[in-house]
């Protein structure tokens, strides 16, 4: 295929051969230049959009993984969690608030009912708990193996403990249902439980 005398050495323009009839090729010369624009401007908005994309996904994974936002790391542990469901209990047993509404630092574990100071200092921790209608409650706030206070009522009864408590790292605190008759706590954040570093 021959092509006109005269193309650019840059590349901004291209011939593009139409027809080709007894060595007499009819070339159409088109210009690149805007074209290259175009497809740039593209490239970057396509690259932009996806990043501004997966940024937030990314950072919240972080959030996720840590259990802090960064740059947020000297920020007091502290967090806050609620009942969702009844919880029935035949003696003794952990109470697990399962909504979690705050967990900075991530030191209360849902699964477990179970806050473990993350570092030494002196916690504020407070708890109210409900029983439900024609059940007992006997909801103590324990310290590692230690019994502190107890809440008990009957018959949908509340019962509220708020304390300040000296813990050191890897201490645990929790509530526990006790007693040999069965009780349960009512649901729908009726119960709480939370944790909040005053000072180290």
């Amino acid at each position: 295929m021959k092509y006109a005398k005269g193309q650019n050495s840059d590349n901004s323009s291209t011939e593009i051969p139409l027809l080709d009839n007894q060595n007499m090729p009819l070339v159409a010369l088109f210009d690149t230049t805007k074209l290259n624009e175009v497809l740039k401007i593209a490239i970057q908005k396509t690259v932009e959009d996806t990043m501004n994309e997966m940024i937030p996904r990314i950072k919240q994974a972080v959030i996720d993984d840590i259990g802090y936002e960064p740059g947020r790391e000297k920020e007091r542990p502290a967090f806050t969690a609620s009942l969702t469901t009844t919880q029935y209990f035949g003696g003794n047993g952990v109470v697990k608030f399962d909504k979690v509404w705050l967990n900075m630092g991530r030191a209360y574990d849902h699964e477990t009912g179970l806050f473990t100071a993350p570092k030494m200092g002196l916690y504020s921790i407070s708890t109210t708990v409900m029983s439900n209608h024609n059940s007992y409650l006997h909801c103590d706030l324990w310290k590692n193996n230690e019994k502190l206070v107890r809440a008990f009522g009957n018959d949908l009864s509340t019962g509220t403990l708020n304390v300040v408590m000296a813990l050191k790292m890897n201490d645990t605190v929790y509530v526990k249902h006790t007693g040999g008759s069965a009780g349960k706590n009512l649901w729908r954040s009726r119960s709480t439980f939370s944790e909040y570093l005053i000072t180290e």
